[in-house]
């Protein structure tokens, strides 16, 4: 009986010896680069942030598929980052360091070309808000979260920028749009709806563009 009481206990730890053997250990998102083919907790922390960044209607599934590689292109391109659907030490810090429109507090960027004093306004894709263009930015990207429309002799087209609000909120954005009424330091955020650009109303914001 004893003997038989030993086979079972060993039997059981080797069965446990196995399961922690063979689960798998994933590298949090920043660890390694991602591509076209990799699976895994990674590739689901990628999806997750690129949804909720507003990038692509993704299934967050751990495969790093065709889909998620035109969201990781779509990213790359507006930040103005080399876009070949790779994430890479760029695009991962840029990743990390993007924000959603709706805002979240932080610290204004160390490095930054200027800083200036802006009123701002909010639009939505579609007729209503941007007229003839429809979705589309002056710059052929579509209009979307983190998009901001400005006049180009202020902050040039293709900048990358931070957004500090007077309630201490902050946002990244990237200017890709112009507007009839956007002159001098005035500056249209993107939003994802037209409710939500007549609830973001005018606001005086620190902008510092970035690049």
């Amino acid at each position: 009986m004893k003997n038989i009481k030993r086979f079972f206990v060993r039997a059981a730890a080797m069965a446990v010896l196995l399961v922690v053997s063979w689960t798998p250990v994933f590298a949090a998102l920043g660890d390694q680069t991602l591509r076209v083919g990799m699976e895994g907790q990674d590739i689901y922390e990628l999806q997750a942030k690129l949804i909720d960044l507003g990038y692509g209607n993704l299934n967050v599934d751990g495969i790093f598929g065709e889909t998620t590689e035109q969201a990781v292109i779509k990213f790359q391109q507006a930040y103005n980052l080399t876009a070949d659907g790779v994430v890479g030490g760029e695009t991962l810090q840029t990743l990390q360091g993007g924000r959603k429109v709706e805002t979240s507090r932080g610290q204004a960027p160390g490095r930054y070309k200027k800083a200036l004093d802006i009123k701002a306004t909010a639009y939505a894709p579609g007729p209503h808000d941007n007229g003839q263009w429809g979705n589309l930015t002056h710059m052929g990207t579509q209009v979307r979260p983190g998009v901001i429309a400005v006049d180009p002799n202020v902050i040039p087209l293709g900048s990358r920028v931070y957004i500090e609000f007077a309630d201490g909120n902050s946002m990244y954005g990237v200017a890709e749009d112009t507007g009839g009424a956007i002159k001098g330091n005035r500056i249209d955020i993107a939003m994802h709806s037209v409710d939500k650009a007549y609830d973001f109303g005018v606001q005086n914001v620190k902008v510092y563009v970035l690049n």
